[in-house]
């Protein structure tokens, strides 16, 4: 399970209804620049960027660092990616991988993905799993041991 703080899982709430609201032309990922603040690196199709609403509880452990790996063309799925771009995604995600992260991406129909543009989670926990986990939605909680 993932899971925010409440304080990161309120700011997110909040920038999504801001979203909704300015019903901007466009996707946000689409908007990416190379020298953006939170982008740490551009590949030739990919950009390595912060996320800026992390998770904060990755299979039971505390999360170290959270990234993503986003396409620079709008596409919505894996599947919608040539065989160039699939494999520079491989690529980046072998080098992360490789530096101890985990790799997870929702599926385009998932209703909990919040950007209908494909975005790769990268993952890095630290730190010995916790004893205990409870959490409520309404009002949301996050308490953990």
């Amino acid at each position: 399970m993932v899971y925010r703080r409440r304080s990161t899982e309120q700011r997110y709430v909040k920038y999504r209804k801001m979203m909704k609201q300015q019903a901007a032309p466009g996707c946000n990922f689409c908007q990416f620049s190379p020298e953006d603040k939170q982008v740490r690196v551009a590949h030739e199709h990919f950009l390595v960027t912060d996320n800026l609403f992390p998770y904060e509880i990755w299979d039971s452990h505390e999360v170290a660092d959270h990234i993503m790996v986003v396409p620079r063309r709008h596409v919505e799925g894996i599947y919608q990616l040539n065989k160039t771009e699939r494999a520079e995604l491989m690529d980046v995600i072998a080098e992360y991988e490789e530096q101890g992260y985990s790799v997870y991406a929702r599926a385009p129909e998932n209703k909990q993905k919040s950007v209908a543009h494909q975005h790769t989670h990268l993952i890095k926990t630290h730190g010995k799993p916790k004893n205990m986990l409870f959490t409520s939605v309404k009002p949301y909680i996050l308490w953990s041991k």
